[in-house]
């Protein structure tokens, strides 16, 4: 299994065949997460925890995937909602959040609910609805997820306006104000010194604007490399105006986030860079 090592002074990386410095955040941890801002706090399984509503926001589970990519001719062992199931209680039983929001995609199939699908949402919502109030916001692939949510009296919705943060899908829209968001799958590749590969989901966290880009859940999709390409208009229209260069990754490896430089920076250094 893949293991980074961790000094005081960070780690580095190969990004776009630069060398970068990540720095690795031991003393800025609360609790198992990292505090992000003074009110939001990442974890490692690819949640948000906003402190003041006590509320835990995920993103891009695309539960029943393994039955859409069937009838494109590919065979997945049908084990992904098990997994997020598992991940998901995992992160109730921790943290114990009041509210759980899934920040749109919480299904896979854009043009009819298919048996799996409804199947997988029901059983995933009748599992978590048990111990904590689910907020669903629409995402692009959540087309006739209504239909399933409306078995346990919940509404779909097209985004939540929660303390200072506006939450949504990131398919549509615009930015207004600090906003979350996911639907981009962020991911980074990452080389070390040996020469290993990987890619990695990502954060993406806008200081200035209280922005923040969540990783997808889903175990399935590769995701979008930050680095290689900025979404455009058709993508994301909340993104594409703002772009990604002010935008810092966070990666966690082995439960510790590794804080990278603005992808700006990176993209457009000649050699080595950090982030102090």
């Amino acid at each position: 299994m893949w293991s980074p090592l961790f000094n005081e002074h960070g780690r580095c990386w190969k990004v776009l065949g630069k060398i970068v410095i990540a720095r690795a955040c031991f003393g800025t941890m609360a609790g198992i997460g990292y505090l992000v801002e003074n009110d939001v706090e990442l974890h490692p399984a690819g949640a948000a925890r906003l402190l003041d509503h006590n509320a835990l926001v995920v993103a891009d589970l695309h539960l029943g995937c393994e039955a859409a990519l069937e009838y494109q001719g590919m065979s997945l062992p049908r084990m992904q909602t098990r997994k997020l199931r598992k991940v998901v209680m995992g992160l109730l039983d921790t943290l114990k959040p009041d509210k759980l929001i899934v920040a749109g995609d919480l299904k896979h199939n854009f043009s009819r609910n298919l048996t799996q699908e409804w199947n997988d949402v029901a059983d995933f919502i009748r599992l978590i609805s048990a111990g904590v109030e689910v907020v669903v916001i629409r995402g692009n692939h959540d087309n006739y997820l209504g239909a399933i949510l409306s078995e346990f009296g919940m509404r779909l919705g097209s985004e939540l306006k929660l303390g200072r943060f506006r939450i949504i899908h990131g398919h549509a829209g615009s930015i207004d104000g600090p906003t979350i968001m996911g639907h981009i799958h962020p991911s980074m590749s990452l080389e070390d010194e040996v020469g290993a590969r990987v890619r990695r989901p990502c954060f993406l966290h806008h200081s200035e604007g209280s922005m923040l880009v969540l990783p997808a859940l889903s175990i399935v999709s590769p995701g979008l490399d930050i680095m290689r390409t900025t979404p455009s208009a058709a993508v994301s229209p909340p993104l594409a105006g703002l772009g990604l260069d002010g935008f810092a990754p966070i990666v966690f490896c082995n439960d510790r986030p590794l804080v990278f430089p603005n992808v700006g920076a990176v993209r457009s250094s000649g050699g080595p860079t950090g982030q102090a």
